[in-house]
């Protein structure tokens, strides 16, 4: 066959765009999964909100956001103690306290009255009232809990607490068993 130089450069160009498209399919599938899409994560959304329930979220997701995805907080909502400002993780449990939340008197709390609240306390949530209910921990290490979290991000595993100021082997010891992240 006889093409002309047109009928060549059309060829040409047509082969190009067929080389790139086949590139570009294949480098794709070569890619970690959720490249270039948009990642989901699941969270938990508990107390004092107005639907309460586990939902997928995008990853950066604000906890201000989760809270909306949820309804909204309901009239007695205490979220003073909650940087909503903060990113979800994949499989956090954000437990938002209402008024009616009441810890044990500071000094007193013990395994048994801390799990009759029918929950444990997240660190990576809790307010300073709910993190003040744990054994041994007062208004300072609370704070310090608080303020660690805004400046590194989530806790993991308990054995992080220990980068607390005040935290210590023994302290961690008396309360990894009434926390959760």
């Amino acid at each position: 066959m006889d093409f002309s130089q047109q009928e060549k450069l059309a060829l040409l160009i047509i082969s190009l765009v067929a080389a790139l498209g086949l590139g570009f399919i294949a480098g794709r599938s070569f890619l970690a999964p959720g490249v270039g899409e948009d990642s989901l994560i699941v969270i938990q959304v508990d107390g004092a909100v107005n639907f309460p329930g586990i939902y997928r979220v995008k990853s950066g997701t604000r906890i201000f956001e989760a809270l909306e995805v949820a309804g909204g907080t309901t009239g007695d909502a205490q979220i003073e103690g909650i940087n909503l400002a903060l990113p979800v993780y994949d499989g956090q449990r954000i437990l938002v306290p209402s008024s009616s939340f009441s810890p044990p008197p500071e000094g007193r709390a013990t395994a048994f009255e801390v799990r009759s609240g029918n929950s444990l306390v997240n660190v990576n949530t809790a307010s300073q009232k709910e993190l003040e209910s744990l054994p041994g921990v007062g208004e300072v290490i609370a704070q310090r809990i608080i303020e660690y979290r805004e400046q590194n991000g989530p806790f993991y595993r308990p054995e992080q607490l220990l980068e607390v100021k005040g935290i210590g082997e023994k302290k961690l010891e008396a309360i990894k068993d009434l926390i959760t992240f």
